[in-house]
């Protein structure tokens, strides 16, 4: 037996389609994530000047790399207290040797005067986030910034 969608399911997208809003809505979007992205990427590279920046638009996050020392799934709690939400790296990687020290910066469902704050809050949190020294006296609270890419 062969499923197909309903017909008036069908009619609802093709009517939707033959009277241009998809790609309305496609350019809009696409209007949107661009600045977003560029938005994204000039507060990484003001409040994280160690940012590694490759100039291409796609995607929807930037990938941050911190020293190796910083575990960011403490960072992640630590910086979700204060409203800030990102993605640890971990879950990223396959192996009991995931890197720890990577965040996943989304800015695509961030309303745009909303990021600049963010990136500079998780750049200079207050001390009970970051920078943080480590036993040896190493400062761990720092992040690098690069573009997306798979890590």
């Amino acid at each position: 037996m062969v499923w197909q969608s309903p017909a008036n399911n069908q009619r609802i997208i093709a009517l939707f389609l033959s009277l241009g809003h998809y790609d309305s809505l496609n350019h809009r979007l696409s209007r949107t994530y661009r600045a977003r992205w560029r938005l994204m990427g000039e507060s990484l590279a003001e409040y994280l000047p160690d940012s590694l920046h490759v100039p291409s638009f796609g995607g929807t996050s930037y990938w941050v790399k911190s020293p190796e020392s910083l575990d960011t799934q403490e960072l992640y709690r630590q910086a979700a207290s204060q409203g800030i939400l990102f993605e640890p790296s971990d879950v990223f990687f396959v192996g009991r040797t995931a890197p720890r020290n990577y965040i996943r910066l989304g800015f695509s469902s961030i309303p745009t005067d909303r990021i600049e704050p963010g990136v500079r809050t998780l750049a200079r949190p207050s001390p009970d986030i970051a920078p943080r020294v480590s036993d040896d006296g190493e400062k761990i609270g720092r992040l690098r910034a690069a573009p997306e890419q798979k890590p």
